[in-house]
């Protein structure tokens, strides 16, 4: 193995045992050997944490912890954002099964050469539900609401990092507050590293961990977060053609696989096209459906992205998002002769 190889080698082993010590085994989650398996569901509160946010990144069936390129990034793997140019804003509506929606903003800004912060918010609006007595009289009712607001840190770490090889990481603090009836609070963090390899076929590989905290305590019951670890990757094989894929590692359920794909046009330097699809395979297996498809355009400094994602009996789920990525085209996080960033929003690699 070459020394291009055996250093992303490492930084992966690393990132991995360093993710591995903060997670604890089975035995030590609260004694309960169900985690991380089929029959860990249901055990875990807090699901709309895992809401995916960005229809670029749903389109692709939520294989994007190695792409994270704008300020979704926030979400996905909070190590991406040193992509961003000085600034970066996504704002996305979903709506979802059972007439239950939710919004999520995001804004991230280049701190400096090296360094990239961001803010962001996730509300859910479920809408109202009748509340009755124990004899079934209609006593009012009451609207159920979740929020997530987050604040991450992203830093490229240019003493791993050579003209082939671009190494980053993030760290994000969440404030997460559930309404029922009564309302239930807890504090989680994100962690991410990634690396961007260059060469004749451009990739990248990427290592998450999500929702570490505590848990949301109702009625004196506290309720585990969803733990969740991802391994990613995403490549380039001919240009304007990325592929992507996530091996995830859910606290509440057994580990998944999903695989997104995009394909684009590019007219001129200021105008994309593009089509996308994914697969899910926990969805399938659920008889979820577990297909979707997207499309986005991106004109100058804007990018409109939708994503169509079928759930089967539960119905069909719809998500619009607006990016603004400024300035356009000019790369700021450079490495020698090499560069994360490509010419238009969109393009993962050149």
């Amino acid at each position: 193995m070459n020394s291009k190889g055996q250093k992303t080698a490492f930084l992966l082993a690393a990132s991995a045992a360093a993710l591995a010590l903060v997670c604890p085994s089975p035995a030590q989650a609260g004694d309960d050997p169900r985690y991380f398996s089929s029959r860990a569901a249901g055990t875990t509160a807090a699901d709309f944490l895992n809401l995916p946010v960005g229809a670029r990144a749903s389109g692709m069936g939520g294989a994007y912890s190695a792409i994270s390129e704008d300020a979704s990034g926030i979400y996905w793997n909070p190590a991406g954002l040193v992509q961003i140019p000085k600034l970066s804003a996504i704002f996305m509506r979903a709506q979802y099964v059972d007439d239950i929606n939710y919004q999520y903003a995001a804004y991230a800004h280049r701190l400096s050469y090296d360094s990239v912060i961001g803010i962001s918010a996730l509300m859910t609006d479920i809408g109202s539900i009748p509340r009755t007595d124990i004899s079934g009289n209609n006593t009012g009712s009451f609207t159920p609401q979740d929020q997530v607001f987050t604040l991450s840190y992203s830093k490229a770490i240019l003493e791993f990092s050579d003209k082939d090889i671009d190494v980053s990481i993030g760290v994000s603090g969440k404030y997460i507050k559930s309404t029922i009836y009564d309302t239930a609070s807890a504090y989680a963090a994100d962690l991410g590293v990634m690396t961007y390899n260059f060469g004749d076929i451009p990739y990248r590989l990427a290592v998450t961990a999500t929702n570490m905290g505590g848990g949301l305590k109702f009625d004196e019951e506290s309720n585990p977060l969803p733990l969740t670890f991802k391994l990613g990757g995403a490549a380039s094989p001919f240009r304007n053609m990325l592929v992507a894929a996530d091996v995830v590692m859910p606290k509440g359920n057994k580990p998944n696989f999903v695989l997104g794909g995009e394909l684009a046009l590019t007219p001129n330097e200021l105008t994309r096209f593009c089509v996308r699809a994914g697969i899910d395979l926990q969805q399938m297996h659920d008889q979820i459906n577990g297909l979707s498809m997207g499309l986005g355009a991106t004109l100058h400094f804007f990018t409109l992205d939708y994503a169509f994602v079928p759930m089967g009996e539960l119905g069909t789920t719809h998500r619009i998002s607006l990016t603004f990525d400024f300035p356009f085209r000019s790369p700021i996080f450079q490495r020698r002769d090499r560069s994360i960033f490509t010419k238009m929003k969109g393009i993962s690699f050149k």
